[in-house]
């Protein structure tokens, strides 16, 4: 129903040739800039706040000075890592290991150069007959002259990807390759070379550069490692198992638990219920979620254990609570005055901008102000310059140039622009005035559907069904 009556608006609005060319035109346009910065800073000394403004002013915003609550706790932490970095394996252990698992560590690489002849899989059989002919004939250069293999890749093989490198593809393991190709890569020794091999892409001559095995040297550490982990495993869900129970015996206190499970008391800033970003304690939803929890922070009772991520946890107990307070004006005096101080010393300056925008607007002092690097700006490339200064650099006067513009900046700086040129937009193509018409008909269309939803909802009652949406 509401589809229906939308459709209309959003399918049948439509902009002029005259307003599309106008627009056109303000995008195009760009205008070289100077700039000059007046900053509060210059005038902060000449700045005087008196101890009865900073009293009115830190009666009026005492909100402003509510100090949060915030919570120190102190935890010990139990890591898997930490456990399995404590176990120790032997040496036989390992290899034993390795030798019943060798699958879990790898796979035999081999690095096979080869040259390839090309011949269409849906090749007629003569053709097929001729391009192996061709091979047979290399296969017997190769074995004339082994250690000419690279040389003759470069010049005689057709696979553009390994030509160049004399043929070397690399290492690779099973299942890399089509299966004749790797059959036959696997059947070599290191330095054999094989008999003519076709597969779809045509007919191969393969060599067999090296071989990387899996051996239990080079996979010794992987080996014990993981074997740590293992070992490592029951010991963390037993320790963990037990530090809940200590944590629930001796509720208040944390020592006991440290004690005997030879963990180290830790303590964290203070934080409010936000947490500190980044920190993997302090920062830690679950964490937060304890720390100000009735039974920890009311009651005052260590945490249960709180799982951080998977094979690591926490205990955690309050060691330190400030509620929200109200913080007296004796100790926020200086942030008053400062901060007074800062919202005069920028209204000075934004009105010393004014001033200079107007003299320079009269014709005083243009040319011996010193003014930044001109820079091109436009409203499609705004060149590092903000929003609002953009606006106030494009609603200037042009008509008489250097043009003058002021804005003032978020920070208290007020910055002022210097227009030295206007370069007018280029005739726009077609496909460029058809996608802009599309755009400003859409912005159009959405202004006018906008009004109209809203002219419903002033009008008549709308009620939200709060039935599931497959009902």
């Amino acid at each position: 129903m509401l589809q229906t009556q939308i459709t209309p608006y959003l399918n049948t609005h439509f902009v002029s040739s005259s307003i599309v060319a106008r627009m056109g035109a303000l995008f195009g346009e760009s205008r070289d800039v100077r700039e000059v910065l007046i900053s509060p800073a210059g005038f902060a000394a000449e700045v005087k706040i008196d101890d009865a403004a900073v009293k009115a002013y830190y009666d009026s915003n005492k909100t402003r000075y509510l100090e949060p609550e915030s919570a120190v706790i102190e935890y010990v932490s139990l890591s898997l890592s930490e456990v399995a970095a404590a176990q120790v394996v032997d040496d036989a252990v390992a290899q034993a290991y390795f030798d019943k698992h060798k699958a879990e560590f790898g796979s035999e690489e081999r690095r096979v150069s080869h040259i390839l002849l090309t011949v269409d899989a849906a090749a007629k059989p003569e053709a097929k007959a001729v391009v192996k002919a061709q091979a047979e004939a290399l296969l017997q250069q190769v074995k004339a002259n082994p250690a000419g293999f690279a040389a003759l890749a470069k010049t005689r093989s057709q696979d553009p990807g390994s030509a160049e490198q004399g043929g070397d593809l690399g290492f690779f393991a099973r299942g890399a390759m089509v299966k004749p190709f790797e059959e036959a890569a696997f059947a070599l020794q290191p330095g054999q070379i094989s008999g003519v091999v076709e597969t779809e892409f045509g007919f191969h001559i393969l060599k067999l550069d090296e071989v990387k095995a899996v051996d239990f040297a080079s996979q010794k550490a992987a080996v014990i490692e993981k074997l740590k982990r293992d070992k490592a495993g029951a010991i963390y869900r037993a320790q963990l198992e037990k530090m809940g129970d200590l944590a629930y015996q001796q509720p208040d206190s944390l020592q006991a638990l440290a004690g005997q499970l030879n963990l180290t008391v830790k303590t964290g800033a203070a934080m409010g219920r936000s947490g500190i970003a980044g920190d993997a304690v302090l920062g830690n939803a679950k964490v937060l979620e304890a720390t100000y929890g009735d039974d920890v922070l009311k009651k005052k009772h260590n945490s249960e254990p709180v799982e951080l991520s998977a094979g690591n946890a926490v205990v955690l107990r309050v060691k330190q609570y400030q509620p929200q307070r109200q913080r007296p004006l004796a100790e926020v005096q200086a942030q008053v005055r400062a901060e007074l101080t800062a919202r005069e010393a920028a209204n000075r300056a934004e009105k010393r901008g004014q001033q200079l925008v107007a003299d320079f607007k009269a014709g005083k002092g243009v040319d011996v102000q010193t003014w930044g690097a001109l820079r091109k700006v436009s409203r499609r490339a705004a060149n590092g310059m903000a929003v609002p200064e953009l606006r106030a650099v494009f609603a200037a006067n042009v008509g008489k140039l250097p043009a003058f513009a002021g804005a003032h900046r978020d920070n208290g700086d007020y910055v002022i622009y210097r227009i030295d040129s206007v370069d007018k937009a280029l005739a726009a193509s077609a496909p460029e005035l058809a996608q802009l018409k599309g755009m400003l008909g859409e912005m159009s269309a959405n202004t006018v559907l906008v009004s109209y939803l809203d002219e419903l909802r002033n009008r008549d009652k709308v009620m939200i069904s709060q039935q599931p949406a497959d009902q």
